[in-house]
């Protein structure tokens, strides 16, 4: 067993960043419409960005152009933009964004508009998804992924909502985001919902957090899916798709959605827009139309466990989720059920006050 890990106190918009790389999308270009560019994506590393090389990179190359990756997560990403500020070019021609990113993304200018006719692909978006600027290319539902066979062990039923965390039985077998993890936005509200409060009022959260019995904070989701393996943990915070990889991976798991005032489960949504500045914003639209087209939110959808944002993988899907080892869905893909997650409303999240609170209630235990 593993001591327990503390919170790290990482910031919004330093230049630093936590694993992040440089990647090159392999093989020869061809004279076509981006004959000669190099476009640069910031984007998640690990299976996401190869999957993504994989099925647009040579679609880019067979226009002459050719494709690397800057790795990290929207608020390293963001980072990156911040520190290169005023130098002649930026970073990444193209910029994962989150809800929780784009409020900053959007005041300091980050991103300019595209050309509606060359991301034609949005028509087969729902139009929440899409506005002038962005695209979304995933959704994700937060919640936990629970190893099934530990908790039959254990004699614990599978747990509902986030004050199930508490079950004795699992105190010091569960595994949380850290304050530089996406998730741990939700992850917040969702604990702050128990107690009155809500995205709006975290400090409620931020108590209940501080009273789990955690076994560690993760930073990426290769650390927890090692402790699943390792059997240092029974839980973790995390979206559906980590509850898919770790099946295909052998792992016992299932997902549960927990219920969240009156909602079940809890989504968190991923757009892609063209960063200003950028020099090659054809072959960057070019990319964010195959991003959200069919056959890469298939493959997002079916390997990587993502809700796909694209409507005709949706329908495609709807009818046969894929399934843990008692049959449970690892995600809910019903119309009716999407509509239902509970949408954080982030219009004025400010993530340097929640890192401070959590700094100050979290980490300093």
């Amino acid at each position: 067993m593993k001591a327990k890990k503390r919170a790290s106190i990482p910031r919004l918009l330093t230049a630093a960043t936590l694993g992040t790389g440089l990647v090159l999308g392999a093989g020869t270009a061809a004279a076509g419409m981006f004959d000669g560019q190099t476009l640069t994506v910031g984007t998640f590393g690990g299976s996401w960005k190869d999957r993504i090389c994989e099925y647009i990179c040579p679609k880019v190359e067979a226009e002459g152009g050719k494709v690397e990756f800057v790795t990290g997560n929207p608020r390293n990403l963001l980072s990156k933009l911040v520190a290169a500020r005023g130098q002649e070019e930026p970073p990444f021609d193209v910029l994962e964004i989150t809800p929780a990113t784009w409020p900053v993304v959007l005041a300091a200018g980050f991103v300019e508009k595209y050309d509606p006719a060359n991301i034609s692909n949005v028509a087969d978006l729902d139009s929440n998804l899409y506005d002038e600027y962005k695209a979304a290319n995933w959704i994700t539902q937060e919640g936990f992924v629970v190893n099934l066979e530990a908790l039959k062990e254990l004699g614990v039923e599978r747990p509902t909502r986030f004050m199930d965390l508490f079950n004795p039985a699992l105190q010091g077998k569960i595994a949380l985001p850290d304050i530089g993890v996406n998730a741990v936005v939700s992850m917040i509200a969702g604990f702050a919902a128990e107690k009155g409060g809500d995205e709006h009022n975290i400090d409620p959260g931020l108590e209940l957090i501080k009273e789990l019995g955690v076994f560690a904070y993760w930073n990426s989701g290769t650390q927890f899916t090692q402790w699943f393996k390792e059997g240092d943990i029974v839980a973790a915070v995390a979206h559906a798709g980590w509850g898919v990889r770790l099946h295909d991976a052998g792992v016992p798991v299932g997902m549960v959605h927990p219920v969240v005032k009156d909602k079940v489960g809890m989504a968190g949504v991923g757009f892609s827009a063209v960063v200003k500045g950028s020099k090659n914003k054809a072959a960057a639209e070019f990319y964010i139309n195959e991003l959200i087209s069919e056959g890469m939110q298939e493959i997002l959808h079916t390997k990587n466990g993502i809700v796909p944002t694209n409507s005709k993988v949706q329908a495609k899907y709807s009818g046969s989720p894929k399934l843990d080892s008692s049959g449970v869905p690892f995600l809910m893909l019903a119309p009716e059920q999407v509509a239902n997650l509970y949408y954080l409303d982030l219009s004025s999240f400010d993530m340097k006050d929640w890192t401070r609170k959590w700094n100050r209630v979290v980490a300093s235990q």
